[in-house]
Formats: C-alpha cells, sequence, structure tokens
C-alpha cells in the first residue's frame, strides 16, 4: 500500500466538496450537513497490485496409529509355513521406506472446492495428515508386512505406502475419498500381498461404499487404487459432526483374515450441515454441504470497478480493514449474523443511530452507505456517529479515498459508494457464506483482493478425480490390466497393469518432469525382441527406450516411487521416441507454446496421448496417438497439432515394429 500525505497539497489536487446541498440553489440557504462544510481530502491510496492475501487456513498433523504391531500365524499349508514362517506381523510406520519422488495425491487446495470427489493433497511430508476447509489427505503412510520363524527371525518384508484424500461438497450431501495402495518394497520370502481396505465413519455420517477394491494382490511396485463413498444428511437448520477411521488388512495372497491388522482415524471433526441460508428473511434456499469446521472461512471479494465487481464497496471495506481499530476481517476474525441485519443497518446507515448517513448524490450519483463492519455480522450496528467517513475514487492501479470525517482508529466506516456496488457486495458476501458453509456465531475472515475470478482455461478450472497437479496444471495417467506384465518369458510374467491413456493440462507455470527408470510393463518383452536386431556385442536394452506418455519436458513422472511407471511404455529410442517426426518432434511444439507466449498466463494446453495395442494381451504399444489443443481463458480453443499417429518402429525404416 502506497499513502498519499493528507494536507493542503492533497486537498489541492482534489476540489473541495459543494458547499451546498443538491437544493441548497433553489432555497438559498446553506447546507446544514457538516459533510457540506468539509474539505474533501485525497488522505490515503491503496494500489491493487499491492494487496497481501488473506492466507487461506491449513495445517498438517502426523498420522498416528490407533493399534500397535499386530501379528497372526501364517495359513497351515501356505507357501510361508512351508518357508519357515509361522508368524505374519504388521506394524504402521512413521518413517517410509523412502521417501524421495512420491507423488502427492492430487492439487494444491484451492479457497473454495471446484468438485465434490476431488482427493487433493498439497504436501509430500511422509505419515501426515493435510487440512483445510474443504479437504482432508493423509499422504504415504508406510505399513510394513513382516513374515517370521519360530524364533522370531525376519524370513522377509513387504512395504506398503498409503495414502487417501478427499474434498468435501460446499453443497451436497455424498463425496469420495481416493485411496491409494502402492508396493514399495519386497524382501526374500514376500513377493506378493493380498490387501484390503475399509473405512468407517461415526454418527451422523454413513460410509455408502467402505471398500475402493475387492480381492486384490500387489507386487513390488505396483499401484492400486479407488475411491470409498461416505453420505451426510442433516436435516433443515441443523448440522451433524463426525470422524472418520480406516482400517486396512495386509496377508499373503490367498490367506483369510477377519482382524484388521493396521488402523488410523482421522483426529479432525467432519461437519455437514443444512443451516447456512437464513429462510427467515428469504435470502435465498437452504442447501446441505460439509467442511472441517476447525479451519476458518475466507471469503473472497473483489475491487475490480465498472461493474465487474464490488468495486468502490470493496474498497471501502478494505480501507476499513486496513484502519479501522480492529482491523476486522483480516487482523480479527469477524462473525456471522443471520437475524436482526436490518436492525444493524439502520443503527449504523440509517435513522436507528444518531447520526443517520446522507446521501451525496452530487458526488456518487446513486450514493449508497457501504457501512464496515457489515450488518450481517455481530461486529456490525455501530452508531454511525462513532464512523469514519469515506468516498472511495477508483484511479489507474488502485483506489484513492478521500476522508469526510474521523479517520484511522474509529470502530467503523460508511464509504459513499455506487448502489451497484454495494449490492454486488452484498451478493459476494451471501454468495461467501454459502460456498464457505458459514453458519450462524461462526467466525470468518474478508480476503479483498483485485479481482474474486479470473477466467481460465477449461481444463484449469476443473480436473479428474484421479489426476495429479503438475505446475499450475495437471496430468493424469490411466492404466488396463493384463493377464502378464511380460507375456513371451518363460515363464510369463504375473498378472498387472499397463500404460494407457494419459491426459495433461499444461499451464504457463510448467510441471518438474523425472527421468525414466524400472522395469516396466513390457520391459522384458521388448528386449528380448531387440536382442537380434542388436549390433555384435550390444548390451540391454539393445537400442530401447521407455517412452514417457507425457513427456518429461512437460512435468511427466517416470520414476517408481511418484508413480511414473503408469507414465512408460517400451519404445525403440531412434524411432517412437526421437527422430523426424517422433513423439520429441511433437512434444517440443508443446513445450514451445508453454515458453514462447502463445498461451497466455490463465490460458493451457490440453495435452493426450493413448498407446495402440494389438489385443488385450499385448503389453508393448505398436504406436501412440497424440493431441494437443489450445484452451483460452475467453473460452475459445485452437488446435495445436490433430491426431497425430507414431508408429513404434525401428529409427525411420517403418520397420521392426516393437508392439506385441
Amino acid at each position: 500500500m502506497s499513502v498519499v500525505a493528507t494536507g493542503t497539497a492533497a486537498a489541492d489536487a482534489t476540489p473541495p466538496l459543494p458547499s451546498t446541498t443538491p437544493g441548497a440553489a433553489a432555497t438559498g440557504k446553506a447546507a446544514e450537513s457538516p459533510l457540506s462544510e468539509a474539505p474533501r481530502h485525497k488522505a490515503d491510496r491503496i494500489d491493487l497490485g499491492d494487496l497481501p492475501r488473506v492466507a487461506i487456513p491449513a495445517k498438517t498433523r502426523p498420522v498416528t496409529p490407533t493399534r500397535g504391531e499386530n501379528c497372526e500365524p501364517t495359513r497351515a499349508g501356505s507357501r510361508e509355513r512351508r518357508a519357515g514362517a509361522v508368524q505374519a506381523c504388521v506394524t504402521i510406520s512413521p518413517k517410509p521406506a523412502a521417501t524421495a519422488g512420491k507423488r502427492a495425491l492430487a492439487t494444491i487446495p484451492p479457497a473454495a472446492p471446484a468438485a465434490a470427489d476431488e482427493g487433493s493433497c498439497a504436501i509430500t511430508t511422509p505419515a501426515t495428515w493435510y487440512y483445510n476447509r474443504f479437504q482432508y489427505c493423509a499422504y504415504d503412510l508406510t505399513v510394513l508386512y513382516t513374515l517370521k520363524d519360530s524364533n522370531g527371525r525376519v524370513l522377509g518384508t513387504g512395504t506398503l505406502s498409503v495414502s487417501t484424500g478427499a474434498t468435501l461438497p460446499a453443497k451436497g450431501k455424498t463425496w469420495k475419498e481416493q485411496v491409494r495402495v502402492m508396493m514399495t518394497g519386497a524382501t526374500d520370502a514376500v513377493t506378493t500381498l493380498g490387501v484390503k481396505f475399509r473405512a468407517a465413519c461415526s454418527a451422523g455420517c454413513t460410509v455408502t461404499d467402505p471398500s475402493p477394491w475387492e480381492g486384490k494382490s500387489l507386487v513390488k511396485d505396483q499401484i492400486i487404487s479407488g475411491t470409498v463413498e461416505y453420505a451426510s444428511a442433516p436435516a433443515p437448520g441443523t448440522k451433524l459432526d463426525f470422524t472418520t477411521s480406516y482400517k486396512l488388512f495386509v496377508t499373503s495372497p490367498g490367506a483369510q483374515i477377519t482382524d484388521p491388522n493396521a488402523a488410523w482415524s482421522n483426529p479432525e471433526k467432519i461437519r455437514c450441515d443444512d443451516d447456512v441460508r437464513d429462510t427467515a428473511n428469504g435470502t435465498g434456499t437452504p442447501a446441505p454441504g460439509c467442511v472441517v469446521p476447525s479451519f476458518m472461512p475466507v471469503i473472497p471479494m473483489g475491487t475490480l470497478p465498472n461493474g465487474s465487481d464490488a468495486g468502490a464497496a470493496a474498497a471501502g471495506y478494505l480501507w476499513g480493514q486496513r484502519n479501522l481499530a480492529d482491523g476486522w476481517g483480516r487482523d480479527k476474525p469477524l462473525t456471522r449474523a443471520k437475524n436482526d441485519i436490518a436492525d444493524r443497518t439502520a443503527r449504523t446507515c440509517g435513522s436507528g443511530g444518531s447520526k443517520p448517513f446522507q446521501e451525496r448524490t452530487d458526488i456518487v450519483p446513486t450514493d449508497s452507505c457501504g457501512e464496515f463492519p457489515f450488518a450481517a455480522t455481530h461486529e456490525g450496528g455501530t452508531d454511525g456517529a462513532q464512523c469514519a467517513e469515506i468516498i472511495p475514487t477508483h484511479s489507474t492501479g488502485g483506489w484513492d479515498f478521500s476522508v469526510l470525517e474521523g479517520g484511522a482508529g474509529k470502530r467503523c466506516v460508511r464509504a459513499h459508494v455506487p448502489l451497484a456496488d454495494k449490492q454486488a457486495a452484498e451478493g459476494q458476501l451471501s454468495d461467501g457464506f454459502t460456498n464457505q458453509r458459514v453458519l450462524e456465531a461462526e467466525q470468518f475472515k474478508v480476503d479483498i483482493s483485485a479481482s474474486v475470478a479470473e477466467p481460465q482455461a477449461a481444463c484449469l478450472r476443473a480436473s479428474p478425480t484421479d489426476a495429479f497437479q503438475s505446475g499450475n496444471g495437471w496430468i493424469r495417467n490411466t492404466t488396463d490390466p493384463v493377464a502378464h506384465r511380460n507375456k513371451n518369458t518363460t515363464p510369463p510374467d504375473a498378472a498387472g497393469v499397463r500404460a494407457a491413456m494419459a491426459q495433461a493440462c499444461l499451464g504457463k507455470v510448467p510441471g518438474t518432469g523425472s527421468p525414466a527408470v524400472g522395469d516396466i510393463t513390457g520391459w522384458q518383452d521388448a528386449q528380448q525382441y531387440a536382442r537380434p536386431y542388436a549390433a555384435p556385442g550390444a548390451s540391454a536394452p539393445y537400442g530401447l527406450a521407455r517412452c514417457h506418455l507425457i513427456a518429461n519436458i512437460l512435468g511427466g513422472k517416470g520414476q517408481v516411487q511418484d508413480g511414473g511407471q503408469l507414465n512408460l511404455v517400451p519404445c525403440w529410442q531412434a524411432g517412437m521416441n526421437t527422430g523426424t517426426p517422433s513423439m520429441r518432434t511433437f512434444e517440443v511444439i508443446a513445450q514451445k507454446a508453454v515458453k514462447d507466449g502463445t498461451i497466455g498466463p490463465n490460458d493451457a494446453i490440453f495435452y493426450q496421448v493413448t498407446p495402440d495395442y494389438q489385443d488385450s494381451t499385448s503389453t508393448v504399444p505398436v504406436g501412440v496417438t497424440m493431441t494437443a489443443r489450445i484452451e483460452r481463458a475467453d473460452g475459445s480453443t485452437q488446435p495445436l497439432f490433430p491426431d497425430v499417429y507414431i508408429p513404434n518402429t525401428k529409427s525411420d525404416t517403418g520397420q521392426l515394429n516393437l508392439g506385441n
């Protein structure tokens, strides 16, 4: 904020107020209002580019297991028992087996959720809960499975990484929680683990689908994911508080287990209510919704003029936040009041106070009283005689303020603002109460900025529930099941998944990719095919590469721990990966469009790569189809490149297709 000093020079910059009221010329009488006699001082200025934002409350907490190590006898006749293991023990550990590069569940949470079933985590710290008002996530909880012999000696271990996350519905009675389990380690006698997951919640909530999957087994580096579903139905005018809890069943494949051997709970309460709207004064229709109530709501309000925002009204409130003794809504929270709003308005602006507000339509043609603190709060309703009185005026890049009465340190402010701006501000406040689910007597803050919302490209406004954040955009990888991860080896490999369609929303802020590694699906099949065509004496991988579907240079992942194995397919290095044309050709086109100004700050590129497989058993694609379009913030689109097919052939020969 830049402040212009008060005094004669500042006063000379703006003409004084007229010395008569609008009707004085006809009567010949001087105005009786002290406002008409006061000079109109340009006393303050706030530059929109300097506005600090009110922080969206969020916090983290460690995940605490609800039980210690749990041991069960191995099944008689099982492979584990034949190997000498008599006990299988499961422990939840706060320390991960490996922490580098693991992928967060999804996106950095916005002030209000974009969709009711997104699982979003702005966190990369293992064994940690993350919360904001609409989101709760548990990231990278390590579960260790250990086989022991009769002397307690360890015969093998299996390590699982568990992450969950949900976005609560601002409007709605149901939501989903994304669950992701990855087998990150296996030693000695442990090669495969059976995993079941169950979610529960306390009174006030129902788990309509407690299990994200049934009968799943995992091998090292494999990921399984799914959703559990919840519902809560508070009666009109009521609220319900409850918590969620989780149980993980880990065992060797084929073993039957009835007791959970890993369990933990969400320490923060969730609230669902049907009590936001005030039906008594007809401000709207009640609708249920849910929040994490321990996190204070923040209501956005914009100051852009000319009808695009709350304009002068929001600017007047901003002046109040900066200059009133209590800094309401910024330094100290406000408290919502659903009743007696008209009485509080009258005390500050009307005949209910000792000094009613006097409109100055000679200065502001549709003048109205923009009171702060709001009449819709328990802090509002101060006698208008105790308020500062200001006129906000927009100028390039900010707002100038003429202080007519009082100044810094007053208990309230009355701003002379156009009626349309006051109505827009009231609408933004009402929408904020609804979107942030602010109940009677609940505290909140107000984030007054240059604009409440700027238009964005379609793919930036909403991301798929199974996408993860990349820069200011997102990436989504999908998979197909295959009977064998490598089908031509002897013997064929175990069942698994192969990379399928990959999508990305590439914003102006690029994400960080990672190089390709690992024994991905089809990697052994591909090397077996390529070996005879390699140069004499050449070593593995015989001219092959692990091709990123979403390129490393575009933020695509390729590591084991960051989930990048789902983004990789076997390919010829010289051929499908590099060359002219190749995948690299079109990846560079997209990269340049992000960097060279082709897209603006709120535009994006929607980018998609789909592997082409011969049939449902294939582990290596015969090629990929690539397509990309530019999505503009104004809603328009244009192709960056149309559907382009890149075959998985060697060099530029068009021969030796690697697909199977």
